[in-house]
């Protein structure tokens, strides 16, 4: 059982310092693709011999569980965030895939499973497309199980180029179904004009249009509603957070790589603003292992006071890093000054792009269901976040 999991952990270990050496690689394709009509081909390639398109997939159809089984998860988020520290279009786009497969191996019949690894496999790229304006997606019924696919979806990553996507489209009765959606074998507008962003241009997050697509019941993913279940909608937060984390830790890197190469290393006030850059930093790395910790211990013994405590805890790591990046931003222009924010260098484009993707949807909420989560609590601050705490507890003496 011992080597089980050694081999296990080596195999997870493989995964991230492949992560990381693609993430460093990219920075260079990140900055030549910088643009709505370009796509970082190069570093997709190597995110496909490394395997790491097919991790997130059950060992039983060739993958290695990443982000699937307790024990993986801290591996997982540091895999998305190194390969955000080289290119955060890229690890917007993984981030993406490797939801879809999650959804897949909770949400699929074992047919399902089966055939969507294949595709995987084979190289196509995954994604979950679910925002939508007023022409939002809806499905009418064909005949005997099979569907028509109409309407629209806005902020669809990778148009062009994923091929898989979990589509959300309202049935009749209003309920949501998700569709694993074939669109090399389907006809699909695909509007660019919708996409002129300050930031991620390379994410071609067009807007897509279907018309008459036949959605076949093999390509219907899960029952009615359950995208939104809980824990795993809102807790997908960690995920994102992760890739944004990334580009936090390269403006540092990159910061103290522009004051050593013009000798600015002694001036005090630098110092004092690459320290709170680094304390930033590293708070939200905690931040980072303390998600993946809870989400084993719910992933172990999975119940809803422990899946309630994980969305919470993903909203405040969400909200943690949104504002950890943009002290790091800050402190990052101030450090560099104009100078530092013209090519060749990569401050502004890192900085549009890390602003861009920091608009995540309704963050006030967030921190209000936080806020309200602790008023309601008749726990103390020193207990309510221990997932390992028993409100049983009532006479132990202490353990310390």
């Amino acid at each position: 059982m011992k080597n089980n999991t050694k081999s296990n952990k080596s195999k997870l270990s493989d995964l991230v310092n492949s992560a990381q050496i693609i993430g460093e690689e990219s920075l260079t394709e990140a900055a030549e693709t910088d643009s709505v009509n370009s796509f970082p081909e190069i570093t997709l390639a190597k995110l496909k011999s490394a395997k790491l398109l097919t991790a997130s997939i059950d060992e039983e159809y060739g993958g290695r569980n990443l982000g699937l089984k307790a024990g993986t998860n801290l591996a997982l988020l540091t895999v998305l965030k190194n390969i955000g520290k080289g290119n955060l279009v890229m690890g917007r786009v993984l981030e993406g895939h490797i939801n879809a497969q999650i959804l897949i191996n909770q949400f699929g019949s074992e047919k399902q499973k089966k055939l969507f690894a294949e595709d995987a496999f084979e190289g196509r790229l995954f994604g979950v497309w679910n925002t939508q304006a007023e022409d939002g997606t809806f499905l009418s019924k064909k005949e005997k199980g099979n569907f028509y696919l109409n309407g629209s979806k806005t902020f669809a990553t990778g148009s062009e180029y994923v091929t898989r996507p979990i589509v959300t489209a309202a049935k009749k009765d209003g309920s949501w179904q998700m569709c694993v959606v074939p669109l090399d074998k389907l006809t699909v507008k695909s509007d660019s004009s919708w996409w002129n962003p300050m930031g991620m241009k390379a994410s071609r997050s067009f807007k897509m249009t279907f018309t008459k697509a036949h959605i076949t019941k093999i390509n219907l993913l899960g029952s009615a509603g359950e995208y939104y279940l809980q824990p795993g909608f809102s807790g997908g937060a960690v995920r994102f957070a992760a890739v944004q984390l990334g580009a936090a830790e390269r403006l540092l890197d990159e910061t103290k790589k522009y004051l050593v190469s013009l000798n600015r290393t002694q001036d005090p006030f630098q110092k004092m603003r690459l320290g709170q850059m680094a304390i930033a930093v590293e708070s939200g790395n905690h931040w980072l292992n303390n998600s993946a910790m809870r989400l084993d211990q719910y992933m172990k013994k999975p119940t809803k006071r422990k899946g309630d405590g994980f969305i919470i805890y993903a909203n405040m790591m969400r909200t943690a890093i949104e504002q950890i990046c943009i002290e790091v931003m800050n402190l990052c222009q101030k450090c560099v000054g104009a100078r530092g924010l013209n090519k060749p260098y990569h401050f502004e484009r890192i900085i549009r792009d890390l602003s861009t993707y920091l608009r995540q949807p309704a963050p006030d909420a967030v921190l209000g269901d936080i806020g309200g989560h602790l008023l309601q609590s008749s726990f103390p601050a020193s207990e309510i976040w221990n997932v390992n705490f028993n409100k049983k507890k009532k006479n132990e003496s202490n353990k310390f």
